[in-house]
């Protein structure tokens, strides 16, 4: 074996290939060790935080009117919510009088609440490096993205973070993977972002 062939070996040695990436990505998901510091010690990330939001309808162009963020502080569930006043380049058109039949949110209340400056500072202070989780990422991430003004992080779909945590191939509890939707279908179904908690008890339940 030639020098350039070692220097190869070496560098694949040191890149993490792409299953290597995927596991680690679901265990700093789940909360898992995703290292060692100094001292030889496992690192360890904080938990997921469940991230819903309501907004001005379901179209291409809505906009969102409030944010929830839910996370576990060992088996207590903090939730903390506020709600959006809107930016003057978003359209008041797209607000839709049914989504608002939904939610219970007036137009009044969003126009005296916090600019969505004011808001997305709060809620990368809140998130910090945590992962994003949501049960309905597709749209959620467009509204996170809309309020940041640019692609914010990534988040995770609850379904596939709660397959990779609890199924019998899982990271946590293999095995228990019912359980986590039996609690689920015994709660009842809120609309409004600051009441998602629900899905962060029930992984709890599971701790």
């Amino acid at each position: 074996m030639d020098k350039s062939e070692l220097d190869n070996l070496q560098t694949n040695l040191e890149e993490p290939g792409s299953n290597e990436l995927a596991f680690f990505d679901r265990l700093r998901a789940v909360g898992g060790s995703v290292g060692l510091d100094e001292n030889g010690e496992l690192v360890k990330l904080p938990g997921p935080v469940f991230i819903d939001f309501e907004a001005s309808s379901l179209s291409s162009n809505s906009w969102p009117i409030e944010v929830g963020i839910s996370w576990l502080d060992g088996r207590k569930v903090i939730t903390q919510s506020k709600l959006i006043k809107p930016r003057s380049d978003w359209s008041m058109a797209d607000w839709n009088s049914k989504s608002a039949e939904i939610h219970g949110i007036a137009r009044q209340e969003i126009e005296a609440a916090d600019d969505a400056d004011t808001v997305t500072h709060w809620l990368l202070e809140a998130v910090g490096r945590r992962v994003l989780v949501s049960d309905a990422p597709e749209f959620d991430q467009i509204w996170l993205d809309r309020l940041l003004g640019r692609q914010g992080p990534k988040i995770e779909d609850f379904d596939q973070l709660v397959w990779s945590a609890f199924s019998d191939d899982g990271l946590v509890n293999p095995g228990r993977l019912h359980r986590i939707y039996k609690a689920l279908s015994q709660s009842e179904t809120v609309h409004r972002a600051g009441m998602m908690q629900l899905n962060c008890a029930a992984l709890g339940e599971l701790g």
